[in-house]
């Protein structure tokens, strides 16, 4: 708060009515004194008022004038100025309103009266200057902000793979868009041997900081752990297990791993709360693969995971997505769905996983309509063989 002694510059031609306003202010603030309105804008550009008590009435340069040349000048358009005047024409009144003047004060005035409006207009003025400061300070602080979360991203989305599989034995494309800087999907792809891929896919409780820094821990267990084992079910034990201890947010992470023989095509998987992964065979048939095999990770230490197998055969596409796919939200609040999903998949003649991830992303987005994206949308397709 400004503390210091306020600054009021009187400007009138008559020097009665100059040292009327000095005896009722100058008790409570420093006053200084113009007689025309040359003077006056000298003295306001050069010492920077608090409130400016401005005459109409004045030879030369009247106040009209005088109050349109201060609100042109940057350094005094933001003192207040209040007219002086004997006349009480609402036309005068609107032609000072619409020149910048904050207030009139009619002559003879009681000093009570003035006192209140100087110190009304004194308030609004302070106010406003510490609004301002706010709000720089706030702007500067978004600024920052976001810059950090910009760094934040980068940082995230350096920790998931970028660069996309494309061999022989078959070829794989994700995309994650996160519905903040930072979110809380991740997934992963990587050999485990000669033979075994893996594949992960999964969903922090958490959006934002929270959920990116708690996305980061769960997929670094899972990494240590899979690249070592094949077994999704002892993946997910250890990963529960490790993400459980000094959870004091009690935040969990919806999770589905599968591993694949890539000569073969057969494949484990285990899931943990996560929507059902959907296979695209080659002749167009849409399979779900609907087991689950426990609760999301995070949740409930020593849990026993099971796991399921499946098969993959030449030109089978796996598809791997988050919940931002089926909950995603139109501006009448319906869901996407898994039957619109279907839906998709079915009408898709896609080859390549490049092209069906696209389609799945559109698909939202179509749906959603310009309303904004409320949760992390992230879709991993495997295609099996080169068919």
């Amino acid at each position: 708060m400004d503390l210091r002694r306020k600054t009021i510059l009187a400007v009138d031609d008559a020097a009665e009515n100059l040292d009327v306003v000095k005896s009722v202010l100058s008790p409570f603030y420093t006053v200084k004194a113009a007689v025309n309105g040359k003077m006056a804008l000298g003295i306001a550009d050069k010492q920077q008022p608090d409130l400016i008590l401005l005459d109409i009435m004045m030879p030369e340069m009247d106040g009209y004038e005088a109050c349109r040349l201060l609100k042109q000048n940057p350094s005094t358009r933001d003192i207040p100025v209040i007219f002086l005047t004997a006349k009480d024409q609402s036309m005068d009144e609107a032609k000072g309103f619409a020149l910048g003047a904050a207030d009139y004060i009619h002559k003879p005035f009681s000093p009570p009266i003035l006192l209140a409006r100087v110190a009304t207009h004194l308030t609004l003025r302070q106010n406003m200057e510490e609004l301002e400061q706010a709000y720089a300070i706030i702007e500067g602080q978004k600024n920052r902000m976001e810059e950090e979360l910009n760094i934040g991203h980068e940082i995230q989305m350096s920790m998931i793979p970028s660069e996309m599989p494309d061999r022989r034995e078959f070829s794989l494309h994700a995309v994650l868009e996160p519905a903040r800087e930072v979110g809380g999907d991740f997934y992963d792809f990587f050999f485990i041997d000669d033979r075994h891929y893996c594949v992960c896919v999964g969903d922090v409780s958490d959006k934002g900081i929270p959920g990116a820094l708690f996305m980061a821990v769960a997929r670094t267990v899972i990494r240590s752990k899979a690249s070592s084992e094949l077994s999704p079910s002892k993946i997910f034990n250890y990963a529960n297990n490790e993400l459980c201890r000094d959870n004091e947010q009690n935040m969990f992470v919806t999770l589905f791993v599968a591993i694949i023989d890539i000569d073969t095509g057969e494949f484990v998987y285990c899931n943990g709360g996560h929507p059902h992964p959907i296979i695209r065979r080659s002749n167009g048939d849409l399979d779900d693969l609907s087991d689950r095999h426990g609760p999301f990770l995070g949740a409930a230490e020593d849990f026993h995971y099971e796991e399921s197998r499946g098969r993959l055969g030449d030109g089978d596409t796996l598809v791997i997505y988050t919940d931002g796919v089926t909950e995603a939200m139109n501006a009448a609040r319906q869901l996407l769905g898994p039957t619109r999903l279907l839906k998709v998949l079915e009408s898709s003649t896609a080859r390549g996983g490049k092209t069906l991830t696209g389609e799945i992303l559109s698909a939202v987005r179509r749906f959603e309509d310009g309303a904004e994206q409320t949760d992390d949308t992230t879709v991993l397709v495997f295609r099996f063989g080169r068919q």
